[in-house]
């Protein structure tokens, strides 16, 4: 199953974020050597819901299924909170986690995880996810067994990832970052992307709009999850 492509279903940014996602990676870039740098055009900007093994088969039938999601979801209106870096060098942007938010990702796992392919090979940082899953605290590998997934209920962080530090501990000074608030946004599409190194979006397959005659007000939902 190493051979099989990774697929990631994402939300995608609207246009403004998304060039305001690259700029950031751009500008981190410039001061230390990163893994990669976000493009409008690709590896795109996106918040991950769910990652699996998929055969042409099963991507094909992912993306009908994704497509009816996406026809009954409204879009999402995300606050964006904060950013922060983690010990493997990813240096991410959160978002206010809601119970939209978690539905959607919810729905897609529904749909999508009985189509996945055995457990990928490598995690976003490079684990062996088999050995990963021995030692990874709970309830990260009963998610993994699960889903072949852990980023879910609990551990589902809503995020983009700006760029990957090679310096592990490196981290942009306050200033040199813009308010997180920028980057608060109506999220309106939904993807199916082909995963790179890195956690990288590097190839779209398929977007969805989401249901645009249901799209909410400019307020944030108002029933944040708590992390």
């Amino acid at each position: 199953m190493d051979d099989l492509p990774v697929y990631d279903v994402v939300l995608l940014p609207p246009p403004d974020v998304n060039a305001r996602s690259a700029d950031l990676s751009r500008s981190c870039a410039e001061p230390a050597p990163t893994e990669f740098v976000l493009r409008e055009d690709g590896p795109y900007p996106h918040i991950s819901l769910y990652m699996a093994n998929l055969t042409p088969g099963d991507c094909a039938e992912a993306v009908r299924l994704l497509a009816g999601i996406a026809a009954r979801t409204p879009a999402l209106h995300l606050a964006a909170d904060r950013f922060a870096g983690n010990e493997h060098g990813m240096f991410e942007l959160f978002y206010v986690k809601t119970d939209a938010v978690t539905r959607l990702q919810e729905d897609v796992i529904a749909a999508v995880a009985p189509l996945r392919t055995g457990l990928r090979r490598l995690d976003p940082v490079g684990r062996v996810l088999a050995d990963h899953r021995l030692t990874a605290p709970p309830p990260a590998p009963e998610n993994l067994d699960r889903y072949g997934y852990d980023e879910v209920g609990e551990l589902f962080r809503p995020h983009v990832t700006i760029t990957r530090f090679r310096e592990r501990a490196w981290r942009p000074g306050d200033g040199a970052l813009p308010p997180a608030a920028e980057f608060t946004a109506t999220y309106d599409t939904l993807a199916l992307c082909v995963m790179g190194e890195h956690g990288t979006c590097t190839e779209l397959v398929e977007t969805f709009a989401l249901a645009a005659d249901r799209r909410p007000s400019a307020a944030p939902d108002p029933a944040p999850v708590a992390p």
